[in-house]
């Protein structure tokens, strides 16, 4: 089946259509707004509540027309135009290309990530297309007991499947440029062997048919660049995963729909669950390092919207592809996990500010960076009109009513505001901000057998329901969060890029106490400006308030596995790929069922351990290391040759472990030196 060749034409259609009337809307609410306020005059906190409610109720209505448009798009049926699918007869045929599936780590959980990685290799080969494939583990992990985990873990996964020639692992001892720099110096290094390359995650997972299919499309399609893969998260048994979870799966494929019918090839990249052209990869997304110091210079850190626009602007497209199915990725835990992500992200699209009037971008680009910073700023803006509101509030009650016409009104008995006006405009608002939830419900009730899977039509929606009020509770903490996150990045603070917390795991009460007693205090403080000026108000701000008042048992609860699995029983929040889960889903389960031998101490494991000793070395004389100077390295071997191993820096360990002659030379004496002495007789 061929689509319509993309056009420039098509494109600016379906963008008018989402765009045009996004517009619109924003209009008629903000002029609704000015129309309430301006019953008694027109005062500064009510000019400045009107300029962030313009801003605010902008991101909204983008947001639900956009919805609106995938809705339409998933009734259709049909795939939105610009890229030549396969035919059965092309299906059939074998692949042409070379294709690299490439994860790069830092610091994680080794048998989370080579269950994944066999069970992705698995699922390939059972596809009969293995021999286009090779995958590569790339490391960036810091921690020495991580890297000989992953080796030994490699190891063995080789072995388990007959790997060795197609499943690679490199890890670099100089970390420049965080994941960009380590797919960078993979393109570098290895990339002229292959045509495309699939970006995972440490957590990802994906279908071997979706990687084929996503191989054929590149090579049907030669000026794609990037075809993205929306993943789904999987995987989780704690409340606050499995909500997200269940959220990810009704709500997130008319907005992923949605997102792909009115950008078309003008999409954005999320950095994984994707396939690249590697020539075009390497040959135009090198990435710039920002003038200046951090949070705004330095290091590109959420490199894969900036990737995205160089793509673009070398004239190739990039897709959002939600057809494709087969991606998975896990959520965070808990809401604090989720935070601290979050915090991750905030620093890094606001980055993107420094970058929207780059030379040369696609303005579809442009707009992808605004709507990066936006995702964030839209919660200290959310603030802002808070605050702005509470302080018209004062104004009014204090200052404007002090005045002479305040007074003669008041006398008058003129009506100081207009309540149906304010809750029909109330109620719009949440209406935008509710309907594609609906949207996403009503798609999954009209599939019969997706609903069963699901708990059934009742359950559905009844888990719809109190998703709805979990995280309508949770918005108000997480405004607080990102507006701290923002805040915090405007005034200089940098953010360390870590890997993020992917175990289940539940939080203690003193930890979410000492995270949210801000968060209460100003909900406490909210509730009590509010009441003083207006008792009216507090039903407004009811929403605000009880979310900031409930947030400690909120974030204690919902990081709870048991909590999680009593609704699965309930069968509540379950989602197709719990209840009838795909095989590779089912085959990376079962693997990480087998955890890989912990190590303790790394470097006493390479010298003790015979295969970790010759595999450690092996790899080092492929890929030798550069840490450490010549002077720490003296030091160390002199503490290992008098028996001293224990007296070794962190820096001196990092060191031997990079020096293969030392690995060597101290192993023999190293041994002989921790044997028992033999027993004697009495």
């Amino acid at each position: 089946m061929h689509a319509h060749s993309f056009s420039p034409g098509s494109a600016g259609l379906r963008r008018a259509l989402v765009l045009g009337p996004a517009v619109l809307s924003t209009l008629v609410a903000t002029g609704e707004l000015i129309r309430l306020l301006c019953v008694r005059g027109f005062t500064l906190p009510e000019g400045v509540m009107t300029g962030l409610f313009a801003l605010c109720f902008a991101w909204i209505s983008l947001s639900f027309w956009a919805a609106v448009a995938g809705f339409v798009q998933t009734l259709l049926g049909k795939r939105p135009p610009g890229l030549r699918w396969p035919d059965a007869r092309e299906e059939a045929a074998p692949l042409t290309s070379r294709i690299a599936v490439v994860m790069p780590i830092h610091n994680e959980d080794p048998t989370s990530v080579f269950a994944n990685l066999q069970a992705t290799y698995e699922s390939v080969a059972a596809t009969g297309r293995l021999e286009s494939f090779d995958f590569y583990v790339l490391s960036d992990s810091t921690r020495l007991e991580a890297w000989v985990a992953e080796e030994l873990a490699w190891s063995d996964l080789c072995r388990r499947v007959g790997g060795q020639g197609r499943i690679f692992y490199r890890r670099r001892s100089d970390n420049t440029g965080k994941k960009a720099g380590n797919l960078a110096d993979f393109c570098e290094r290895w990339g002229r062997r292959y045509d495309f390359m699939v970006v995972l995650d440490a957590d990802s997972l994906m279908a071997g048919d979706t990687l084929v299919r996503m191989a054929r499309l590149m090579e049907l399609n030669p000026r794609v660049g990037i075809l993205q893969a929306p993943p789904l998260c999987v995987g989780r048994t704690t409340l606050f995963a499995r909500l997200q979870q269940f959220a990810g799966r009704v709500y997130g494929p008319v907005v992923a729909a949605g997102a792909a019918a009115w950008q078309l090839g003008e999409s954005n990249y999320w950095g994984h669950n994707a396939i690249l052209r590697v020539s075009a990869f390497t040959e135009h997304c090198g990435l710039p390092v920002l003038p200046g110091q951090q949070p705004f210079g330095g290091h590109i850190l959420s490199h894969d919207f900036v990737e995205a626009a160089l793509m673009r602007r070398a004239g190739y497209t990039v897709w959002l592809v939600p057809e494709l199915g087969g991606s998975y990725e896990q959520s965070p835990p808990h809401l604090l996990a989720y935070a601290q992500r979050d915090r991750r992200w905030c620093q890094g699209n606001l980055q993107h500010l420094g970058l929207v009037l780059a030379g040369g971008l696609h303005p579809s680009s442009r707009g992808h960076f605004l709507m990066g910073v936006m995702s964030y700023v839209a919660s200290p803006l959310w603030l802002l009109f808070l605050a702005a509101g509470l302080g018209a509030a004062l104004w009014d009650r204090f200052v404007a009513a002090e005045s002479p016409l305040g007074a003669q009104a008041l006398l008058a008995g003129e009506p100081s505001f207009d309540v149906p006006g304010a809750l029909r405009l109330m109620s719009v608002s949440l209406a935008m901000l509710l309907l594609p939830k609906v949207f996403g419900l009503l798609l999954a009730l009209a599939d019969r057998e997706e609903a069963a899977r699901m708990g059934g039509r009742l359950r559905l929606v009844l888990g719809v329901l109190v998703e709805s009020v979990v995280s309508t509770l949770l918005a108000p903490v997480m405004m607080l969060f990102q507006s701290h996150f923002v805040f915090g990045t405007i005034l200089g603070y940098r953010v360390s890029w870590s890997s993020q917390q992917r175990g289940d795991e539940a939080l203690p009460w003193t930890e979410a106490a000492r995270r949210h007693a801000v968060h209460m205090g100003v909900g406490v403080g909210v509730a009590a400006v509010a009441f003083g000026v207006n008792p009216g108000l507090l039903p407004w701000l009811a929403p605000v308030v009880a979310g900031l008042l409930l947030s400690i048992p909120l974030t204690v609860w919902t990081s709870r596995a048991s909590w999680g699995e009593w609704t699965a029983r309930l069968g509540l929040f379950l989602i197709p790929e719990e209840s009838a889960p795909p095989p590779v889903l089912v085959r990376a389960t079962e693997l990480a069922r087998n955890e890989v031998e912990p190590v303790e101490d790394a470097l006493e494991r390479v010298l003790q351990d015979d295969r970790a000793h010759a595999l450690h070395l092996a790899l080092l004389e492929s890929s030798p290391g550069s840490e450490g100077t010549s002077l720490t390295l003296a030091a160390a071997r002199r503490k290992l040759m008098e028996g001293a191993s224990e007296r070794l820096s962190a820096q001196e360990k990092a060191a031997v472990m990079l020096d293969a002659e030392t690995l060597a030379e101290v192993r023999g004496q190293y041994v002989v030196s921790r044997k028992p002495a033999p027993a004697t007789s009495a």
